[in-house]
């Protein structure tokens, strides 16, 4: 009996902590959503010290440490996940996109392409490629930008960013059919985005196809892109 006693009493001591450690994860969650950071902080940190085994707990107290700028604590906590979990994807993302602001692309790489050795498909294979893509581009390496939109595009065709994106390095490129075919493409699928409107009109000046031009312009305006008014004085107000 007493035996049974003890076993009781652990069972539901280890059932009262994980409510413990819930109930911390439920209140910092909901804070995050209200943008109360500090009291998020104070969530996590708790369910970080209830529970150091819980990848959930450092994965959004990261986050949490990035919105409020900390992306050295973000690091931190994304690190010792990722030492837990090796093939968390999710924090591999993040991570990368720390090391994005901090300016140490060559890390961010190096998360990414991890992603899609774990994922040839799918969300995360996605995000990665189109964070890959941008980082080419940035880097002006428009070969490689292509091979990841391309890659993009072959497992999202439904994706119209990726194809926004893929024009805007065609547009950069001066392959102008292709880029157009590409930007139309995004709009088809996506009527609401403005800056493959703004390319597409880049493109059909530089082929002096203006009143063509001017309406792609006209369209970015209308869904409220106000950068596009100097580019209709240019070319579209004489």
């Amino acid at each position: 009996m007493k035996a049974l006693l003890i076993v009781t009493f652990s069972v539901l001591g280890a059932m009262l902590h994980a409510q413990s450690v819930d109930d911390d994860m439920l209140a910092g969650l909901t804070a995050l959503k209200k943008n109360d950071n500090r009291a998020a902080g104070v969530a996590f940190d708790r369910a970080v010290a209830n529970d150091p085994t819980n990848g959930k707990t450092w994965y959004y107290r990261a986050v949490n440490r990035m919105v409020i700028g900390d992306n050295d604590g973000a690091l931190e906590d994304l690190d010792h996940l990722i030492g837990m979990e090796p093939g968390d994807v999710h924090a591999m993302l993040r991570r990368a996109e720390v090391y994005r602001i901090k300016g140490d692309d060559r890390s961010a790489n190096a998360d990414l392409y991890r992603v899609l050795g774990l994922h040839h498909n799918g969300p995360a294979a996605e995000h990665a490629l189109f964070e890959l893509g941008r980082i080419a581009m940035e880097e002006k390496d428009l070969p490689n930008a292509l091979a990841h939109y391309d890659r993009l595009i072959a497992i999202a065709p439904y994706n119209a960013l990726a194809w926004c994106d893929r024009g805007i390095a065609r547009n950069v490129l001066r392959d102008d059919d292709k880029a157009i075919l590409d930007l139309e493409k995004a709009i088809d699928l996506d009527p609401t985005l403005d800056q493959a409107y703004v390319n597409l009109a880049i493109v059909l000046f530089r082929q002096d196809r203006k009143q063509e031009g001017c309406h792609a312009l006209q369209q970015a305006r209308d869904l409220g892109d106000r950068t596009v008014e100097e580019l209709m004085m240019v070319h579209c107000d004489r």
